[in-house]
């Protein structure tokens, strides 16, 4: 048994990709191994130590937040007699908050695995280029001084110049998707939702910026009487999305303008979500931007049956191009959405049956990646 140091800004109960998926490998690895997890308190009423599914989390102080990062003092003695503790550092990509980290790594000579997510792109503004040039410096020193980087498609890095400098220590796996039984219950509550014609479009993900959710409100907008369509929502969602309150007030504006039928689900189990994923007709990607990588949402969508309209950008088109239960349409191209709409409402048995469903659930077999962890682990240990 070997101990693990993981450490990451946002980890549970916090939702979003950047924390499910660690959340998962760090409870497999933590069978074999002794794991502690840093990380800070995104929520007040969050203890500051808690044991969960194999982790010990210990939630950092900090001083202040600065947009969605955190600047602590504390940190830096809490790193260093950390990092003496145990065997393996591994970092959660990307953050600005692990430098220091790193620092107390080097010095103890203790090896570096990262998980890297995705670039950053916090829009437009001098004080979002600001906050962006110090989060890019940070993730490139961490990058640097990783003895190996874990990413998820090889499509990303070749179109992200950011991290193809770094090929030679990146490895590939896909991330862990799990396959939930659907909550039953819910289910007929969700049936009980349906409109008579309508068909359902789910969105599964934080309510932010980088998601492109205006493109599907207006796609669906423009359908009209054309395709009878109601969009379901499932994810964190104003005040739970750090930054994200503005945007998540456009997004409220614009459906009721818009005049369509929608529905907010913000805090779902995982057998509620998998309940979800069967009872809507399509799941919708529209993301715009480097900030998705991947989409884990259309695997887990896929797995439950459910075909997907997903954005033509850098990883995000890999799931849809391995199962082909779906279809990939440009970024900030509304039109396209609802042509695809269209498409997968006349067309449902090209894009999801019983073959394909197989077929994805070979691809995304939850087992190869966590064996590709515990391989990897042993590997950085013996060299």
């Amino acid at each position: 048994m070997k101990k693990i140091l993981f450490f990451s800004p946002y980890f549970y109960p916090y939702v979003s990709g950047l924390t499910v998926n660690p959340l998962r490998i760090l409870s497999c690895l933590g069978k074999q191994h002794k794991i502690t997890v840093l990380t800070f308190p995104h929520s007040p009423n969050l203890p500051n130590e808690e044991k969960f599914n194999n982790l010990l989390i210990r939630r950092m102080p900090y001083n202040f937040r600065l947009f969605k990062g955190f600047i602590s003092l504390r940190s830096v003695s809490i790193f260093w007699d950390q990092v003496k503790k145990n065997d393996i550092i591994m970092l959660n990509l990307p953050n600005f908050e692990a430098w220091p980290l790193v620092l107390c790594s080097i010095i103890h000579k203790k090896p570096i695995l990262s998980i890297y997510h995705c670039d950053v792109n916090l829009g437009y503004g001098i004080g979002n280029r600001f906050i962006e040039f110090f989060l890019n410096c940070s993730v490139k020193f961490q990058l640097t001084c990783s003895r190996q980087i874990v990413t998820h498609s090889k499509d990303y890095v070749d179109n992200h110049k950011s991290i193809t400098k770094f090929k030679n220590k990146i490895k590939y796996v896909l991330p862990p998707i799990e396959i939930s039984a659907a909550d039953t219950r819910f289910t007929r509550q969700l049936l009980l939702y349906k409109k008579s014609g309508a068909a359902i479009m789910g969105f599964v993900g934080r309510i932010a910026r980088e998601k492109g959710i205006e493109h599907l409100i207006l796609a669906v907008k423009s359908l009209g009487k054309q395709q009878k369509v109601t969009v379901w929502f499932a994810g964190p969602a104003g005040t739970a999305t750090r930054g994200e309150e503005t945007y998540y007030r456009y997004i409220l504006k614009l459906l009721e303008s818009s005049q369509i039928h929608y529905r907010f689900f913000t805090k779902l189990t995982d057998h509620q979500l998998a309940a979800l994923y069967r009872t809507i007709d399509i799941l919708v990607l529209s993301s715009i931007n480097q900030t998705e990588a991947f989409g884990m949402v259309q695997a887990e969508a896929m797995l439950q049956g459910t075909p997907v309209i997903a954005t033509d950008l850098p990883g995000v088109r890999i799931p849809i191009g391995l199962t082909k239960m779906g279809l990939i349409v440009p970024p900030h191209n509304s039109e396209a959405i609802a042509q695809a709409i269209t498409t997968i409402v006349a067309h449902r048995q090209c894009y999801t049956n019983q073959r394909l469903i197989a077929k994805a659930r070979l691809i995304f077999d939850i087992n190869k990646t966590y064996r590709f962890y515990h391989r990897l682990i042993r590997n950085i240990l013996v060299n």
